[in-house]
């Protein structure tokens, strides 16, 4: 049975809608659409200017810089379960994906608070500090982790050859459906 109230958000910080770390993002998703509402977002389709450390936000709670920041921090607000995406680039995340976590700084305050967040990395053999950046961003904002993916690949479409990684969205899907059920089971108790 569907749970149509709870919304699992995939974020995919990748320049290609078929990815490697978007593949990987939507069979994750894929295996939890049966059970709850799912979305995907592509920064790449989304205008986001990066952040100016002006410090703004922090008085007014709301960024000065007029672009799609503030629906992207409803949707992240709105969500139970949270799944960022992206390749691996120059040792770091991409920079989309850096340009968003920055810019959802006000969000730090607690509006994440308890919600489940869950990272998806692809890249060659020598990744950097990618999973390390996603895990603090989580941190900061007060979500609960759970163990991401990290998929290797190089060239477009060979994730799919990462058999490990592929059985780590069925992993990861059943470890949020998991949390998401137990939640759900205290509330109604």
């Amino acid at each position: 049975m569907k749970d149509g109230s709870v919304l699992i958000l995939g974020i995919s910080g990748s320049p290609r809608a078929q990815g490697n770390s978007a593949f990987l993002l939507q069979e994750t998703l894929r295996h939890l659409q049966s059970s709850f509402q799912t979305e995907t977002i592509f920064l790449k389709e989304r205008n986001i200017l990066p952040c100016e450390g002006c410090h703004e936000c922090e008085c007014s709670g709301v960024c000065r810089i007029d672009d799609d920041i503030p629906a992207l921090c409803t949707k992240l607000k709105s969500a139970d379960a949270l799944i960022l995406a992206t390749p691996s680039h120059m040792g770091g995340v991409a920079s989309r994906m850096q340009a968003l976590m920055e810019r959802t700084w006000p969000l730090r305050k607690g509006q994440m608070a308890g919600k489940i967040g869950a990272s998806i990395v692809t890249g060659r053999r020598q990744m950097g500090m990618e999973t390390g950046v996603l895990e603090a961003y989580f941190s900061r904002l007060r979500m609960l982790r759970v163990p991401g993916i990290v998929g290797f690949a190089f060239q477009a479409g060979s994730v799919a050859e990462d058999q490990e990684a592929i059985g780590q969205t069925v992993r990861l899907a059943d470890d949020i459906r998991r949390l998401l059920d137990h939640r759900r089971k205290e509330s109604d108790a």
